[in-house]
């Protein structure tokens, strides 16, 4: 039979870019291969797919409707009453299913959602690893006992669809990237033997090996001393960031040295709006080359071409791939791979709360912009406990005065540094460990994470 030594099944959707960008963080598992279900012919058929494209298209659509005037925030409440997640206290059980729940399951059972998928998984026998429910359900559904269906949890916190109907029945292993998710599952009925707190699947090309982190701990430093240019964080910090960075000593910073600032919208394009604003008001900053920024397009033509209209209207064109740059490329996996690279010289994230707040992991300050859903609610909640992300303190418009000041506060480097020691880092190490040979080390410092 095959193993996991030969690989496994990758599975993601393409509804907004977080399950796509989990899957792409386990790239190495999947060899190369991953299973975009909707977008590739081979595993969904014509019936499956015109049914996925219609719910997606739903999904999108409900996504930006609270951009739409009048009715806007009646159909995206819609959209958020589906996928409420309710308070955690009082506990208490709540495993009864959910009228969302029964719905997936009906579209598994009635319509055929993923049995083209599923089929071949199961002909295979190689474990199945799924960044979105519909299909780890799926599979749940339709291949009796299968003991390696594995579920990527993409949030903080997640809605009673994520679990079957009957959850104590479901040997679906979920992979959770903090532990509040785990305390979630387990108030949704999940077995406890069922969930494995691994973390979210960083970029391992942003971390280096597992045992040494050297890429992370080298890009760390470096944006520890850009962020930092009074010494406010270094003398508070020192002798900690250098035992945990292996270095030695640590070098001078500039008051009024350049750093990065890079701006991330979302898959469906929400508040592309915002960063006209942010360009305007960093205007001279950028002619006086005391900072860069980068603006993250994702896959969409239209939102990179408004950043460049932006650009036009700003009077920055000039600047464009020097001192501004646009993230963006048709192909997902490309744009990831754009993206990561950004990300080791980027100082500061900004973006709405999704899975882009697991990346304070690696380091990075994360600016909080306003959350989408009740999930990236809870994302920015976590990211604040954390104190690994902040809300800015001021208008996108005042962005000249406010950012500059909690740089030299020392404020964005104790974000990022509080990033790294709490948030988990080696979540693709961890999930290949289990996938491989069903168990990983688990750790509680910083570089075991």
């Amino acid at each position: 039979m095959p193993s996991a030594a030969e690989g496994a099944w990758v599975v993601a959707v393409h509804m907004g870019l977080g399950h796509l960008r989990a899957a792409h963080g386990l790239q190495n598992l999947a060899h190369g291969r991953l299973i975009v279900y909707g977008d590739d012919d081979e595993f969904c058929p014509a019936p499956e797919r015109r049914l996925w494209k219609r719910t997606k298209r739903l999904y999108y659509f409900l996504s930006r409707a609270i951009e739409f005037p009048l009715i806007g925030k009646a159909l995206f409440g819609f959209l958020n009453k589906m996928l409420m997640i309710p308070p955690f206290y009082p506990n208490r059980d709540l495993s009864r299913p959910s009228w969302s729940v029964r719905l997936m399951t009906s579209m598994i059972r009635d319509f055929g959602l993923g049995a083209t998928l599923i089929r071949r998984i199961k002909e295979s026998g190689r474990p199945s690893i799924s960044t979105f429910y519909a299909t780890a359900l799926a599979i749940d559904r339709l291949v009796e006992q299968k003991k390696d269906n594995y579920l990527v949890i993409t949030d903080t916190d997640l809605n009673r669809i994520w679990v079957p109907e009957e959850p104590e029945r479901s040997t679906i292993r979920y992979l959770a990237p903090c532990a509040q998710v785990k305390k979630r599952l387990r108030s949704y009925g999940i077995p406890k033997q069922n969930i494995y707190v691994t973390g979210f699947p960083l970029p391992v090309s942003n971390l280096g090996s597992r045992q040494g982190l050297e890429i992370l701990k080298e890009d760390l430093f470096c944006r520890l001393v850009r962020l930092d240019p009074r010494r406010e964080f270094h003398h508070k910090h020192k002798k900690e960031v250098l035992r945990y960075l292996e270095r030695t000593n640590w070098p001078a910073a500039e008051e009024e040295g350049i750093f990065s600032l890079t701006f991330a919208v979302g898959g469906a394009g929400v508040q592309t709006g915002l960063v006209r604003q942010i360009l305007s008001s960093l205007r001279e900053k950028i002619s006086q080359n005391r900072i860069r920024v980068n603006l993250s397009a994702g896959i969409r033509t239209d939102v990179r071409d408004r950043f460049l209209a932006y650009l036009d209207d700003t009077g920055l064109t000039p600047y464009l791939d020097e001192r501004v740059r646009i993230i963006y490329h048709a192909d997902a996996i490309r744009f990831f791979t754009l993206f990561n690279e950004a990300m080791r010289t980027t100082d500061v994230l900004w973006t709405k709360p999704s899975e882009l707040s697991f990346f304070c992991g690696l380091g990075i300050p994360i600016l909080i912009a306003p959350h989408v859903g009740h999930q990236e609610k809870c994302n920015a909640r976590w990211l604040q406990e954390i104190h690994a992300g902040l809300r800015p303190p001021g208008e996108a418009r005042y962005t000249n005065e406010w950012l500059f000041d909690l740089r030299k506060r020392g404020r964005l480097a104790e974000t990022a540094w509080q990033g790294f020691l709490n948030a988990r880092k080696l979540g693709a190490y961890k999930i290949e460990e289990l996938v491989r040979y069903g168990r990983f080390e688990a750790g509680k410092k910083p570089l075991e994470k």
